[in-house]
């Protein structure tokens, strides 16, 4: 029976990716506030007033703060900086090297190697952040 607080290799690819996009978040972010700029057509012609306030600004913040899109990964953002600093500097470094440095082509293996971790080492502490992360953003 498979332990549900466990991570199979599903999951620590849909973990990883989020990882790979991080440098993208703050623009899928941005180009949903975009999004939620834009007015939709009035539907309602000849209709009685509606109920909602008039103030635009407020109107887009509340827009922005309740759109399911942004709070998810303004998440992940918020998950990977926390994981990242809980983390020693040689993982930070290997982290930050496989993810966004000149070495991110790289397969885990050779990474932990240029890093100086044995193959066992370099999984096990992949498995340890990735399952970090996933605790801070809900995951498991």
């Amino acid at each position: 029976m498979r332990n549900i607080l466990s991570l199979d290799s599903n999951d620590l690819k849909w973990l990883e990716d989020k990882f790979e996009r991080y440098q993208q978040l703050d623009r899928e972010i941005a180009i949903r506030k975009e999004e939620l700029k834009i007015r939709e057509d009035d539907q309602n012609i000849g209709g009685g007033k509606s109920n909602v306030v008039g103030n635009p600004i407020e109107s887009q913040i509340i827009r922005e703060q309740s759109d399911p899109f942004i709070v998810q990964r303004e998440a992940w953002k918020r998950g990977i900086d926390k994981t990242i600093q809980k983390q020693n500097i040689d993982v930070k470094a290997m982290i930050e090297d496989k993810y966004w440095g000149e070495n991110s082509y790289m397969d885990w293996v050779t990474i932990g190697e240029v890093h100086g971790f044995q193959q066992a080492k370099t999984y096990r502490i992949r498995y340890k952040f990735l399952e970090e992360f996933a605790k801070n953003i809900g995951y498991i």
